[in-house]
């Protein structure tokens, strides 16, 4: 028994230690991670990453790469890595680059927590469906919570959606279909939960709250608007 609680204590040990050293991570470690990369990078990552603003980048050199022939879409403007850490540094000086990178390397752990809390949310609620689904009566004496299909106002719902979204859609300068993104204002959680097919979620326990909204990307469509295969759509 000591044996055993000697290495749970190690694995404990050695885990908080992991732990303390990734939120311990000094400024000039991210920063020479941001400023120790290279290639080529889009007008998209450029401003994402180096905090940059379109007029910012016009000052730039700029490569275009990408273009196969007409009808595929303009070529994509790229920038050396090099003049971007440069000019970020020119605009918002070391001091408050490595603010920057703070701020968003903490926005990201906060992120990556709230993700991993939703996951065990989901395989909680998995689980408790699968458990009610096997017994009769449920081994809690008939408490667990079971599934439930649609109601009539989430199929109107799920209709609705489809036939705005059908207008909405949108191709990329590409010629590529645009990505779908479906809002759903005004709605309370259970409905919201029952649209993304976890009707027992009532508390949303199981999603990601990003900012003042929940959401979900890359979901199935089928299951959003209520149809069984693409040709439905």
């Amino acid at each position: 028994m000591s044996s055993a609680v000697s290495n749970i204590n190690q694995q404990s040990t050695s885990q908080n230690t992991k732990v303390a050293a990734a939120a311990a991570a000094k400024p000039r470690d991210l920063f020479e991670e941001w400023a120790s990369g290279g290639g080529m990078v889009s007008t998209k990552e450029a401003k994402k990453d180096y905090f940059l603003s379109t007029d910012d980048l016009s000052y730039l050199e700029c490569t275009h790469l990408g273009y196969m022939g007409f009808g595929c879409g303009p070529p994509m403007k790229c920038y050396n890595h090099d003049d971007l850490v440069e000019k970020s540094i020119s605009k918002h000086g070391r001091a408050g680059v490595v603010k920057k990178l703070e701020a968003r390397h903490k926005r990201e752990m906060n992120k990556r927590l709230r993700e991993e809390k939703a996951e065990q949310a989901r395989k909680k609620m998995k689980t408790i469906t699968n458990t009610a689904d096997e017994t009769a009566d449920g081994v809690d004496g008939g408490k667990s919570v079971k599934a439930v299909g649609d109601t009539q106002e989430i199929k109107k719902l799920r209709a609705a959606l489809l036939r705005m979204t059908k207008k909405k859609m949108s191709f990329e300068m590409s010629g590529a279909p645009s990505r779908w993104r479906v809002e759903v204002p005004g709605t309370s959680k259970g409905t919201f939960a029952a649209l993304m097919g976890r009707p027992n979620d009532v508390n949303l326990d199981s999603f990601v709250k990003t900012g003042a909204y929940h959401t979900v990307e890359r979901y199935e469509v089928e299951t959003l608007f209520g149809t069984k295969n693409e040709s439905q759509l």
